[in-house]
């Protein structure tokens, strides 16, 4: 039986306070910290329409889902090339580069990563002409601190006209991720390790800009509970996933020696918002191990990202789509 899932304001209490951190945008020039219009900022794939340079299902009439914000060029030299300097947006480490624009869609890429809040949430800067000499993996930076040249490196062709930087914030699934990669018919290898873009979940980066409006990202836990939960899945299992021991603002209630199942709540485009350790009772409940059971949806979520595949609901049943079978066997390293 699905019921309507209750957006109790006091479901995520359990997140902890962050310390100040000062927020930037990635490059100098119009942003949403200003106050500065869409068109002002936004790169817009070939469409033409700004909306597509959003989060969410933006793409292909709306049917395909972009996890990041593109932000626009804003100087370019004599060959038509951008020159925007990209910097960091908080205070971080470097855990990532990749310097081969051809080994991935995101081309030359940098992941940094932000202890500073919790959760430690991960930014990535994407389509970057260059990445600065200086900067290196394990390095601690500051907010400002450059990055790169903003570009349009892939390993597909992005017009000079609209180079930008692909910028995507959220959370790591997985320490064990090339064990689920290894298990997928993808025929090629795994260039990036854990911070392969498969292994990313993003939330949106504009609700997270207007959220922390006067520049001082200092409150996680008000923003962590501004997004709405569309599904809380049930999944019978005695695997205690590191996303809860990387992530432990994320744990919903203490964690035991030992589980035999989980109830996840996850956001429409599959981004887990909270993990609560189930009663062996409630486990037991589920039948056998590696069962999954929705007991509870938001459709109103669940059609605005209907693009993501995570669940689907017909009106009256719910069902776990291909991305929300995906997203669980990374989690909690399922093996059909």
């Amino acid at each position: 039986m699905i019921r309507l899932l209750c957006l109790c304001p006091c479901l995520f209490l359990f997140v902890l306070r962050a310390a100040a951190v000062p927020l930037l945008w990635p490059i100098d020039g119009p942003s949403i910290l200003e106050g500065d219009q869409l068109e002002d900022w936004a790169q817009p794939t070939v469409s033409g329409d700004p909306e597509s340079a959003l989060f969410g299902c933006v793409r292909t009439n709306g049917h395909r889902f972009h996890e990041a914000l593109d932000i626009a060029a804003t100087h370019w030299d004599n060959r038509r090339e951008a020159t925007d300097v990209v910097h960091a947006i908080m205070p971080g480490r470097v855990v990532y580069m990749n310097p081969i624009a051809g080994d991935s869609s995101f081309g030359r890429y940098v992941v940094l990563e932000h202890t500073g809040l919790k959760p430690s949430v991960y930014s990535l800067y994407a389509h970057l002409r260059s990445i600065d000499d200086d900067l290196k993996v394990g390095q601690d930076v500051k907010e400002g601190t450059k990055l790169g040249i903003l570009g349009r490196s892939a390993s597909y062709s992005i017009p000079r006209q609209r180079a930008h930087v692909h910028l995507e914030i959220g959370l790591r699934l997985s320490d064990d991720f090339q064990s689920w990669y290894d298990r997928q018919p993808f025929g090629s290898k795994n260039q990036h390790g854990i911070w392969n873009g498969m292994n990313l979940v993003g939330f949106d980066p504009r609700e997270f800009y207007t959220f922390f409006s006067n520049g001082e990202a200092d409150d996680l836990q008000l923003f962590w509970a501004s997004m709405p939960p569309a599904a809380v899945l049930q999944i019978r299992t005695r695997v205690i996933p590191d996303l809860v021991k990387r992530y432990p603002t994320l744990l919903d209630g203490p964690l035991p020696q030992s589980v035999e199942g989980w109830e996840v709540s996850l956001t429409g485009y599959g981004l887990p918002l909270t993990l609560r350790p189930l009663s062996q009772d409630e486990a037991q409940g589920l039948g056998d191990y590696g069962a999954v059971k929705i007991v509870a949806v938001d459709p109103e979520q669940l059609e605005k990202f209907a693009c993501r595949d995570v669940v689907k609901w017909d009106g009256e049943t719910a069902r776990l789509d291909s991305e929300g079978k995906d997203l669980l066997s990374r989690i909690f390293d399922i093996r059909e």
